[in-house]
C-alpha cells in the first residue's frame, strides 16, 4: 500500500478522475496557475525570514520584499496561467507583497515562538499495525514560551474559513498525530492557520477523541480508494484550475472552444448541436406547459359537465373519457402547527406503525379503510378536510 498524503486524499474526494490521472496513470503536467505561483513565492519568502532568524539574522521588510520580487521575476514564465482574466500578473504580485507586508508588521520581531523546523517532512501512522501511513510537510513547526508546540500553515487563498470549518480541518490534525508520535512528551499542540490575504490567523486545538475520529475517518477514505475500480469525473468549482482540464471528459470541450475566435466558436459542431438542443428543449417545455394549462381547463370543464349531467363516462368521436371522483382526507402538512398535535394522538394510540411515521397518504388510506378504532378515527378526522380529486382514463371508444 502506498504512503498517502492529505493532498492525495483530497484529490480523490474532490474528483476521482483527477486522482487517477495524477496518482495511478502518473500523467505529468507542467501547468501552473497564478494562484499556485503566488503561493510558492510567498512561502519561499516567509521560509527565508525564519531560516535566517534561526542563525540570528533579522531581515528588514525591505529585504524580504526585494527577495520576493527577485524570486517572482526569476521564476515567472508566460506559461503561468491566469484563470481569472480580469486580473493581471501585477495584481497578483502586489497581493503577495501585501501578504508579506501585513505579516511582517503583525509579528515583528518574530519572537513569539522558537522555530523548530521549516518545510519539515512528517510521517503519520494511523493504525497499530502500521498498515495505513501518511506523510506531509509542515510549513513551520514552532514552540511557544509555554512549551506548547505550534503547527503553522500559510495560506494565500481568497477565502477565509469559519472557525467551525477550521476546527474540522483534517490536514493539520493529521500532522498533530505525527508530531505526537515523534515527540510523545509534548503536552499541548496548537494548530495555526495564517490567512495572509486577510491578515488573519486562526487557531484550533484537538482532543484525543477528535484525533481518533480523524484517524478512523482517514482510514476509511484510504480503504475506499484502495477498493475503487471506477474513477468518474466530478464537476466542482475548482475545475478551471485543474491540470488535467484538457483531457477531462467534463471540461476538455470547454477548454477547446474557450479560446476560439467568435466566428469559429459559433461554427464549432458541438456548440451548434448544444445550442440547437437547448432551443428545441426550451420550445418543448413551453409547449408542454401550454398544453398542460389547456388540459387543466378541459378537466375543469369536463368535471362541471359530468356533474351537471350526472354521468361518469363522457363520449367523444373516437374516444370516451371516464371521470371517477374520489374523496380523500387531507391532513395538516409538516409546517402546520396542528401537525404535532395530530402526531401525538396517533403515537399515543399505538397505531403509529400503521401510518409509517405519519405518512399522510398512508394515514388517509388507514382512515378510509376503517382499519383504525372508531374513537381514534374520530379524533384524527378533526384534523382533516375532505378533498375531492379526479382521475382521467383515456381509451378508444370501443373499449369497455
Amino acid at each position: 500500500m502506498p504512503t498517502y498524503s492529505h493532498s492525495r486524499l483530497s484529490a480523490f474526494e474532490t474528483c476521482p478522475l483527477q486522482y487517477k490521472y495524477r496518482y495511478i496513470d502518473h500523467i505529468k503536467r507542467d501547468r501552473e496557475t497564478i494562484e499556485a505561483f503566488l503561493g510558492k513565492r510567498v512561502h519561499e519568502t516567509l521560509e527565508k525570514l525564519y531560516r535566517d532568524l534561526k542563525v540570528t539574522k533579522m531581515n528588514s521588510l525591505g529585504d524580504l520584499l526585494t527577495f520576493y520580487t527577485g524570486a517572482w521575476r526569476k521564476n515567472w514564465t508566460e506559461n503561468v496561467e491566469m484563470i481569472r482574466k480580469n486580473y493581471t500578473e501585477e495584481n497578483y504580485r502586489k497581493l503577495g507583497e501585501k501578504c508579506i507586508r501585513d505579516y511582517y508588521r503583525k509579528f515583528y520581531p518574530f519572537d513569539q515562538t522558537r522555530t523548530l523546523g521549516l518545510e519539515s517532512q512528517i510521517f503519520i501512522t494511523l493504525d497499530d499495525r502500521g498498515e495505513y501511513k501518511l506523510m506531509g510537510y509542515i510549513d513551520r513547526l514552532a514552540q511557544a514560551s509555554d512549551g506548547a508546540f505550534e503547527i503553522h500553515d500559510y495560506k494565500t487563498g481568497q477565502s477565509l474559513p469559519t472557525q467551525e470549518k477550521i476546527d474540522q480541518d483534517r490536514q493539520l490534525a493529521l500532522y498533530q498525530i505525527g508530531i505526537q508520535q515523534q515527540w510523545p512528551d509534548v503536552k499541548e499542540i496548537r494548530l495555526v492557520w495564517h490567512y495572509l490575504a486577510f491578515d488573519q490567523h486562526l487557531i484550533s486545538q484537538r482532543t484525543g477523541a477528535n484525533l481518533d475520529q480523524i484517524r478512523h475517518e482517514t482510514i476509511k477514505v484510504i480503504q475506499e480508494i484502495e477498493s475503487t475500480r471506477d474513477f468518474p469525473p466530478r464537476e466542482n468549482p475548482i475545475c478551471p484550475w485543474c491540470e488535467f482540464i484538457d483531457i477531462c471528459p467534463l471540461m476538455k470541450h470547454f477548454q477547446k472552444v474557450e479560446a476560439l475566435p467568435v466566428h469559429e466558436y459559433l461554427n464549432e459542431p458541438g456548440v451548434n448541436l448544444v445550442n440547437r438542443y437547448a432551443e428545441i428543449s426550451i420550445k418543448k417545455n413551453q409547449l408542454v406547459k401550454q398544453l398542460d394549462e389547456e388540459l387543466e381547463k378541459l378537466k375543469e370543464a369536463l368535471i362541471a359537465y359530468a356533474e351537471k349531467e350526472g354521468v361518469e363516462v363522457v363520449h367523444g368521436g373516437d374516444h370516451k373519457l371516464r371521470i371517477k371522483a374520489k374523496e380523500n382526507y387531507k391532513f395538516p402538512l409538516k409546517d402546520d402547527p396542528r401537525r404535532g398535535q395530530l402526531e401525538e394522538i396517533v403515537k399515543k394510540s399505538g397505531e403509529w406503525t400503521q401510518v409509517s411515521d405519519l405518512n399522510l397518504h398512508t394515514l388517509s388510506e388507514a382512515v378510509q379503510s376503517n382499519r383504525l378504532p372508531p374513537d381514534l378515527k374520530e379524533k384524527i378526522l378533526k384534523f382533516s378536510e375532505l378533498e375531492k380529486s379526479y382521475r382521467f382514463y383515456l381509451s378508444k371508444g370501443g373499449d369497455v
